[in-house]
């Protein structure tokens, strides 16, 4: 019954806890009596967590297997590329990061005591970071703006050509499908550096540009994750630091404030906690 949702068994809960299963469990005939916490410890044997739920998303982009090994494959190849001087860059926006200043001051931990944070707070605009992982490094780069517009994008990406990796003879881009990624401005950035002509009439849809932009024949590759897969973008990974980190927890009366202090973490991240990940997902799993 637990493994069944409440409704199906007349209760009207989104989840069932120990109480509720008693209940059920007399009701149905099952037993005159049990209490809670042995329904509970039944629980924790059987390994099920009816107290705990995960959010998933499934994707439903037809090139998902193509799209998904290219971007595994580029991870794994990333140290022997490296070698070769070869840069690999996970690269994307995080959105709407609010500068919320607490309307008291934090009142700091003491023994027997966590740290109190104040629950009211004042909300000072919001910012957009964009930022770059360096596969082989762990080295993050980033931009702050208001907003993400498709100039923004482009001269981001033109900056990290220029300036993280402007001996690389190839440089490999994962960014995900937003329509940011595949803009005539980026297509331009990426021509340049790729030594090629861009002709913007010659690419008129989404499709012919995010084709230009996969093209392997150019110095810039940029390779798409599946659409509703950004999990495979590993600067993901690395926007849960800066949150758990700096964000989640931090005051900031201004929007000029939250954006020196996610500077700040970035330098000291760069100095002292870089370091790639250690990927080992193939697509094996999924494939099966």
């Amino acid at each position: 019954m637990a493994t069944q949702a409440p409704r199906q068994c007349g209760v009207p809960f989104s989840h069932w806890d120990a109480p509720a299963l008693q209940r059920l469990a007399i009701e149905a005939g099952i037993t005159e009596s049990i209490h809670p916490s042995t329904i509970w410890r039944w629980l924790q044997e059987a390994d099920l967590q009816p107290h705990r739920v995960h959010y998933w998303l499934r994707s439903t982009d037809p090139d998902f297997e193509a799209r998904m090994t290219d971007v595994t494959q580029l991870y794994l190849a990333t140290p022997a590329l490296a070698q070769q001087g070869i840069a690999v860059f996970s690269v994307d926006e995080k959105t709407s990061i609010q500068a919320l200043e607490r309307l008291l001051p934090d009142l700091p931990m003491i023994p027997g005591i966590p740290q109190r944070v104040e629950h009211e707070y004042v909300r000072h605009g919001t910012l957009c970071l964009t930022a770059a992982f360096n596969v082989a490094t762990g080295e993050v780069h980033g931009l702050l703006t208001p907003h993400r517009p498709n100039p923004v994008m482009a001269r981001f990406i033109d900056a990290l050509c220029r300036d993280g990796a402007a001996a690389a003879p190839e440089i490999h881009l994962v960014l995900d499908q937003l329509n940011t990624h595949w803009s005539h401005d980026l297509c331009r950035v990426v021509a340049r550096y790729s030594d090629l002509a861009y002709d913007a009439e010659a690419h008129p849809t989404g499709d012919d540009r995010r084709k230009f932009l996969m093209r392997d024949d150019k110095r810039v590759v940029v390779h798409y994750t599946p659409k509703h897969a950004s999990w495979l973008n590993q600067i993901e990974i690395w926007f849960s630091v800066l949150v758990r980190k700096l964000l989640q927890r931090e005051t900031f009366g201004s929007a000029k404030q939250l954006e020196k202090r996610i500077l700040e973490f970035i330098a000291y991240y760069n100095r002292f906690l870089a370091h790639p990940y250690r990927w080992t997902y193939t697509g094996t799993p999924c494939r099966a």
